[in-house]
């Protein structure tokens, strides 16, 4: 045996110090873990879980799109702050509006809300013998007529009463400095809990919704997931590496590994200031399974050099030694896959592929230095595993079957990614807020509930800017009912608002005549009689400089794909209108914003998985030093991703922000195997063994650690698909797939594959 230098003599020196000194080695493995710890433990009690849920947020970046929402803002508010308690039922009747003006008030009174709008404060304006008059219709009319005379006003219709007047929504403006969902959370779970104090009478229900809401909710509902799925996640690791092993504690050590690198890479990210988003919070689990199929594969070589008859401390220094390559090229090749989302548009892939790169290397780190010294822990008799006769017959009939007949297992494996394509070829990138919901709950329920009934949840609005005064103007007026008319068009639009549409409604009030006044002078006195009267009718429409406005609109949960479709027909209509005028109009909201962040997200991350693929090739160009082999081994890592696809093309779910990290997950994890089976096959070469005995070696010889990591994988996996949040249920049965695919792309289609070329080598 050749002498060990560099990285592989420091990890043989490492194992045998385990071995001979172990209290040493754990002093020092404990020093570090304090290293990592306290300072993270500081910062989490200081500030907390430091989570940024924000989709839109985190999807939408820079640019003069997002530069323009955010003048928009700076004049008239945040419209995705609104959290809509919706209540249905016989709300016409006495109790009813009792109960609903209670709801009210019970909202209005929290310190971090701006304002309630509902029907119980929503007023018209009305000509009382020649004066206008503000009226509470609520508060002056039986209910039924209160709310048929609400139904029928353009300002509330659908907005705050459904058209049949049975469903009626409380808006709550959130105070629009709140955004984060460490504060925003707290902030919805107290209004949640207030609406649904008052209790309602019999038939009657309140539903939440909105997209204050909605992110909380996902928020809360992802972190139940991590706590409820990470023991039993790990609890069938457990099981299944120690099935694999037969042999109870060294089974476990693998595990136990993993968690304490786990702990020491959350602890790096936390200490360093890392903030987890909707994607890195994958992270923790992502290091538990990829760190645990490296420790298989170290606890597999220790147990055959113990079986050789080596002692115990160079078992462990051959294991860390022959091992580290293997482990060290997999991290690589996962890390520098995650690390190229760093060239993404999209902060919320860069952070998350900069943190999951991070993490997978402290994790290799962990791994490889506290696995030896709980290894150096099991009794000997717990370490060798008990004789069974079926031992590397299934391995070997593998072998055997892929010698004799490579083409055929090559063509079997085409035959099967071909129909994969075809039935995932029909697969489409989209982004919904309900994405991460399933129908039978009740968000899901209160969102359509809107929709169908109200106004839906989602804004998007034009921005109008121009000389002051400018949008009071006749012609402007017009254009802005242009832009109204071809909003309301839009099939996914439910409810729209201009200062048009507001003038119209008070100038007909003021003189029984259709349309709006006649001059900027006439619109200006009839907005100082309604001033007079106590109203604001194009409060949220236009400024007080009459030089910048909005023509509001919500829309339905249609998906992103939909909402790039609308936006290219209403961008159109307004280049046409507002060619030579002196106003501007850009189409804009966090809606709009958010759709178009993840359409690029999706994009960013595709990108991504073209980098990994060269970062794949090149680290088995290296490994082979053969390009036309490291050519060949690229194509078994293509096969999971055609199994993923032709997943989700069955389950008929969209290529959306929530599933699309699988793809990338997907390729880090297929090829691990790949690297772990063409190191053996390489080891094989050098020591003087030709090609077939190489791959009938290295099937047998590393087949059983590669099915006992990917059997590990689909059992972590599978776990997750019995989630209730849809994103996480995806991401688990998508996971699964692929290691299943992955597996028989690396004992089936690659051996194979090295036979044919090797053929062909000699003829």
């Amino acid at each position: 045996m050749s002498p060990r230098r560099g990285p592989q003599a420091w990890a043989a020196s490492w194992g045998r110090r385990c071995a001979e000194r172990p209290r040493s080695a754990a002093l020092i493995l404990l020093l570090i873990t304090l290293l990592l710890a306290i300072p993270a433990g500081l910062r989490l009690r200081a500030g907390g879980l430091p989570l940024d849920f924000t989709p839109q947020a985190l999807f939408i970046d820079a640019g003069p799109a997002v530069a323009q929402l955010r003048a928009a803002e700076v004049h008239f508010g945040r419209e995705d702050n609104d959290l809509v308690a919706i209540a249905e039922g016989p709300i016409e009747s006495e109790a009813g509006a009792a109960w609903l003006a209670a709801v009210h008030a019970a909202l209005e009174a929290d310190p971090d809300v701006e304002r309630v709008d509902s029907p119980i404060n929503a007023e018209l304006l009305v000509d009382r013998d020649g004066q206008l008059v503000l009226e509470r219709p609520m508060a002056l009319l039986p209910p039924p007529q209160a709310l048929a005379a609400l139904a029928a006003d353009p300002s509330a219709r659908r907005l705050l009463v459904s058209e049949r007047g049975d469903v009626v929504a409380l808006r709550v403006r959130i105070d629009r400095r709140i955004s984060r969902i460490a504060e925003l959370g707290p902030v919805v779970q107290r209004l949640s809990a207030a609406a649904r104090a008052a209790p309602p009478p019999p038939g009657c229900r309140l539903s939440l919704t909105g997209v204050p809401y909605v992110r909380a909710e996902v928020v809360d509902r992802m972190m139940t997931d991590q706590q409820r799925f990470m023991p039993m996640v790990a609890g069938a690791f457990a099981v299944a590496i120690t099935l694999t092993f037969r042999r109870f504690w060294l089974g476990l050590t693998p595990l136990f590994a993993v968690l304490v690198a786990d702990l020491w890479a959350m602890s790096a990210l936390i200490a360093s200031g890392a903030t987890f988003n909707i994607l890195s919070v994958l992270v923790p689990t992502l290091v538990v399974v990829i760190g645990a199929a490296d420790g298989i594969h170290v606890t597999a070589r220790f147990r055959e050099l113990r079986a050789e008859g080596q002692a115990r401390a160079e078992a462990l220094a051959g294991a860390c030694a022959d091992m580290l390559l293997a482990c060290w090229l997999t991290t690589f090749t996962t890390a520098a896959g995650f690390a190229s989302l760093l060239v993404a548009d999209t902060r919320v892939i860069r952070e998350f592929g900069l943190q999951a790169a991070i993490a997978m290397v402290v994790c290799f780190l962990g791994v490889m230095m506290v696995l030896p010294l709980l290894l150096a822990m099991v009794p000997d008799d717990r370490v060798l595993a008990p004789p069974r006769r079926s031992d590397g017959r299934l391995l070997a009939s593998l072998s055997d079957f892929t010698a004799r007949r490579p083409g055929f297992a090559i063509a079997l494996c085409t035959g099967l990614s071909l129909i994969a394509l075809a039935v995932g070829s029909g697969v489409r990138s989209n982004s919904r807020l309900l994405e991460m919901y399933g129908e039978d709950t009740d968000t899901y329920r209160a969102v359509h509930l809107s929709q169908d009934h109200l106004s839906g949840v989602i804004p998007i609005f034009f921005y109008l800017e121009g000389p002051p005064g400018a949008l009071l103007e006749p012609d402007a007026l017009a254009r802005q009912r242009a832009l109204q008319a071809a909003l309301a068009a839009e099939p996914a639009v439910r409810w729209t608002a201009s200062a048009a549409s507001a003038l119209d409604t008070l100038h007909g009030a003021l003189t029984g005549a259709a349309g709006g006044p006649a001059s900027r002078a006439a619109a200006a006195q009839e907005l100082l009689l309604a001033e007079l009267a106590g109203a604001a009718p194009l409060r949220g429409l236009i400024d007080e400089t009459q030089g910048r406005g909005r023509v509001l609109a919500l829309v339905r949960d249609d998906g992103g794909r939909g909402m790039l479709a609308a936006r290219a027909r209403l961008e159109k209509v307004a280049a046409e209108l507002y060619a030579g005028a002196p106003e501007t109009a850009v189409l804009t909201g966090d809606g709009l914003l958010a759709a178009i962040g993840v359409d690029g997200l999706i994009s960013d991350l595709l990108s991504g998985i073209a980098l990994v693929f060269a970062v794949i090739s090149l680290t088995l160009l290296l490994i082979l030093r053969d390009l036309k082999l490291a050519l060949l081994a690229t194509v078994p890592n293509l096969v999971p991703l055609l199994f993923t696809l032709a997943t989700l093309g069955l389950i008929g779910a969209d290529l959306q922000t929530s599933n699309i990290v699988s793809f990338t997950v997907a390729v880090g994890l297929a090829v691990d195997d790949t690297i772990h089976f063409l190191v053996r096959f390489n080891a094989e070469r050098k020591a003087g063994n030709n090609v077939p005995d190489a791959i009938h070696n290295t099937i047998v010889g590393a087949g059983d650690a590669i099915i006992a990591t990917s059997v590990l994988l689909v059992a972590g996996f599978g776990l997750l698909t019995f989630s209730e949040v849809t994103s996480t249920r995806h991401f688990g049965l998508l996971s699964s797939v692929t290691m299943v695919a992955a597996l028989a792309g690396d004992l089936v289609l690659l051996p194979a594959m090295l036979h044919l070329q090797a053929r062909w080598s000699r003829s």
